[in-house]
Parts: structure tokens; C-alpha cells; sequence
């Protein structure tokens, strides 16, 4: 009798953060995990050992995710046997809040454009893979910013990921066909190493504010990544699931 082939899952940005936390997530539910990372290797190489320590399956791979050649390559070297599962899209574009007044057209366009570049060539690629198996999962990493400003200066952010849902949705209604489910996780704030920055009052304040008493770990978007990408949400797709505790319930 055959072995049951190993899922895989690739999850962009994978070395740091909710992208850490969900691979070491999807690697207990049994997936083989590709690692990506753009330049923090070492970074990249402890995910995976975190994850061979407790039993599972994982290799680091680089590349920038936002250039269509090196999305093209990351992808064929991640769907091990010609198989990807799960693709997981979390890697996006930096920014610095910046107000609409003073923020160059150049500098907006390049934030919009590179959060879609991130996922554009590796979508496409990942629904032929798919294709071929009849089945998938697809898990873009947005925000909850795209639902309106929580704070000044977030316009080119919030649009960004805005556009984002919105693709995502348009890929969702495509994909369905292949039987390939097409979800978005959009994260409030989330406690990680590049929002440790961000003022503790601001932070205690967030708290308060969200109902359920605090604020969001990496491991709480992983777990709901997860949930999306397993059979019970076998009839989900085409959805925007906000994660942030509630934290939004007093603007809708």
C-alpha cells in the first residue's frame, strides 16, 4: 500500500512574526512547511529547526516575493513532487505611516502596487498547481486597516490592503470551479517584533479597548490561518475573517 504524500504549504514571510507562527502552526496539523524569507536566513533556519524539534517537516527558502522571476522560482522549489496544498501569502510591503497631505504619489503608488505584486505571480502559479490535484487552499495575510483609519497616516496601508481583499474575492470566485478555497485572515494590531516600537500606553490603550482584554499574539492569526486551510472550512471561501478581539465591533 502507498504512503499518503505529505501536504505542503508555503507561507511568504515565513521567518518572522505571523509568518513564524503559522508555519509552526501548519507544521503540527501535518504539513511539510517552505519557509520563506527575503533576507534574514538565520531567522528563516530557527523556524525550521523549531519545527524538526517538535516532530515536523520544514525547509527554508529565499526569495523576494514582490519580483515575478523569483516568485516563479520560489514556488517550483516549495511544491515538492510537483504538490503545493497551501499557500499562504503573508509576506507585504513595508511602510511609514504618513500623512495623505505630504505623502508623495510615488511612494503611495509603490506600497499599493507591491502589496499585489507580493501575491500576483505566485496566486496565478499556485491555481495551475492546484488545478492539477482539483484542490487548494489559498490564505492572503491582510489587515483590518482596510476597513477604515484607526489612527492618522494609514491611508496608503489601508488602501493597499483594501485592494487586496478585493482581489482576493475576485480570485476566490475563479478558483472555486478548480475546488480551491480562497480566504483572507485580516489581523487589528498584533504584538510582534515590528510593532514592539509602537508606545506601551498606545498598546495598553488597544487592550482596553478590545473586548476580549488584550491584544493580539502571532499565534492567534496562525490559528485562524489554520483553521481556514483545514476541512472545516471546506465551504468557506471567498471571505475576509477579521482577527483583532472584537477590537473593531465599536466602529461598524
Amino acid at each position: 500500500m502507498n504512503a499518503t504524500p505529505t501536504p505542503t504549504a508555503l507561507v511568504t514571510g515565513g521567518s518572522r512574526g505571523i509568518g513564524a507562527a503559522t508555519s509552526r502552526e501548519l507544521a503540527t496539523r501535518g504539513y511539510r512547511v517552505a519557509v520563506n524569507y527575503f533576507s534574514n536566513r538565520e531567522a528563516a533556519d530557527q523556524v525550521v529547526k523549531l519545527i524538526e524539534a517538535d516532530g515536523g517537516e520544514a525547509f527554508a527558502v529565499q526569495a523576494d516575493v514582490h519580483d515575478p522571476a523569483q516568485a516563479a522560482e520560489l514556488l517550483e522549489r516549495s511544491a515538492v513532487d510537483g504538490r503545493l496544498d497551501v499557500l499562504v501569502c503573508n509576506a507585504g510591503a513595508r511602510f511609514t505611516p504618513t500623512a495623505v497631505q505630504t505623502h508623495a504619489w510615488d511612494d503611495f503608488k509603490t506600497k499599493v502596487t507591491d502589496e499585489l505584486a507580493s501575491v500576483y505571480t505566485l496566486t496565478q502559479l499556485a491555481l495551475g498547481v492546484m488545478n492539477a490535484r482539483g484542490q487548494g487552499r489559498i490564505v492572503y495575510v491582510s489587515s483590518a486597516v482596510a476597513d477604515g483609519p484607526p489612527a492618522p497616516g494609514m491611508a496608503a496601508h489601508g488602501t493597499a490592503k483594501a485592494a487586496l481583499n478585493t482581489f482576493a474575492r475576485f480570485v476566490a470566485h475563479e478558483a472555486g470551479p478548480l475546488g480551491i478555497n480562497v480566504n483572507v485572515v485580516a489581523p487589528g494590531y498584533v504584538r510582534t517584533e515590528s510593532s514592539a516600537q509602537m508606545p506601551q500606553e498606545l498598546q495598553r490603550r488597544l487592550a482596553e479597548n478590545t473586548p476580549l482584554g488584550r491584544v493580539a499574539e502571532p499565534e492567534d492569526v496562525a490559528r485562524a490561518i489554520a483553521m481556514l486551510v483545514g476541512e472545516e472550512a471546506g465551504f468557506v471561501t471567498g471571505e475576509v475573517l477579521t482577527v483583532d478581539g472584537g477590537h473593531g465591533v465599536a466602529r461598524r
